[in-house]
């Protein structure tokens, strides 16, 4: 059985290793089109024991799921603390080039990676150095073209996402999480394993053209943002590390220049086809060549 097997999210390739591959755990599915061959960029052990150093500094905490504390330079996050035998301690150094991932020995079921927040914690470390952040948004491509729409639980992206995916030639990325990433003078979005109500879940990746702030209402429209307003928006959406004060630093330069280049519009919108057309309307008016022949 292999020792190894190799994950790809946001452009960030994690090796998963141990002798825990043995035990023949399934893979959620929505992570099976991220399973891809890469060169590590962190490598992710697994034990079948508990943590030995539990405690120290409590940093920051998201109850009852997980808790972060600071050890002698490295971070431990305690995740499903109270809940026995879900409970496991994925520890980060400084660097993040290694992590280990232990889970209780008494434990009989969700012995993977896969289950909670595990890989989602440890990108979010990951981008946090100076390469990117996830938000709350629904990613959508066409050719080479990406429009990300933002939005809290409830705004409306698994809605968005379905209305996208009945266009021809639209590729959902996701429709609850998605990643930015600056390369050159360009933003990129990427596509995630975890998704929203819709399910969708795509490895995709696409340069980022326009962000839309969802707000449901009864007319469609749209209205400019730009400045603080926008940074605070991306903000609000987004998952920083908030006990991290450079990884801070760089996620506000990250949006503040984002929102510079990437036009930036709040859309209110009714939940049905006709929001569709006014973007549609709209990007062909921008001169996005990608939208120009949809729905025509």
């Amino acid at each position: 059985m292999p020792k190894e097997l190799k994950v790809r999210i946001g452009g960030v390739s994690i090796s998963l290793e141990g002798d825990l591959l043995k035990a023949g755990w399934e893979n959620a599915a929505s992570y099976g089109p991220f399973i891809r061959e890469g060169n590590p960029a962190i490598r992710l052990q697994m034990h079948r024991t508990l943590f030995p150093e539990k405690g120290g500094e409590k940093i920051f905490e998201c109850p009852p799921v997980w808790s972060l504390y600071r050890q002698n330079g490295r971070s431990v996050i305690e995740i499903f603390p109270d809940l026995p035998g879900l409970d496991r301690t994925l520890v980060l150094p400084k660097d993040l080039q290694k992590a280990d991932l232990h889970f209780n020995p008494k434990a009989a079921m969700h012995i993977d990676p896969f289950y909670g927040p595990t890989m989602e914690l440890l990108m979010v470390n990951h981008l946090a150095q100076g390469k990117g952040v996830i938000v709350h948004g629904c990613g959508v491509a066409r050719g080479g073209a990406g429009l990300l729409f933002v939005g809290e639980s409830g705004a409306g992206k698994s809605t968005m996402a379905t209305l996208w995916d009945r266009e021809e030639g639209i590729e959902v990325l996701s429709d609850d999480r998605t990643i930015i990433r600056k390369k050159g003078s360009q933003f990129w979005i990427y596509g995630t394993p975890w998704h929203g109500e819709g399910k969708f879940a795509s490895p995709g990746t696409v340069r980022l053209q326009r962000i839309f702030f969802l707000r449901q209402a009864r007319r469609n429209s749209l209205r400019g943002l730009q400045g603080v307003e926008a940074v605070a928006r991306l903000l609000a959406c987004s998952f920083p590390p908030h006990w991290d004060a450079g990884g801070m630093g760089f996620t506000l330069d990250l949006f503040s220049d984002l929102s510079g280049r990437v036009p930036c519009r709040e859309l209110s919108f009714r939940p049905d086809r006709s929001v569709v057309e006014l973007l549609i309307e709209e990007l062909r008016d921008s001169g996005i060549e990608e939208f120009r022949n949809l729905g025509i």
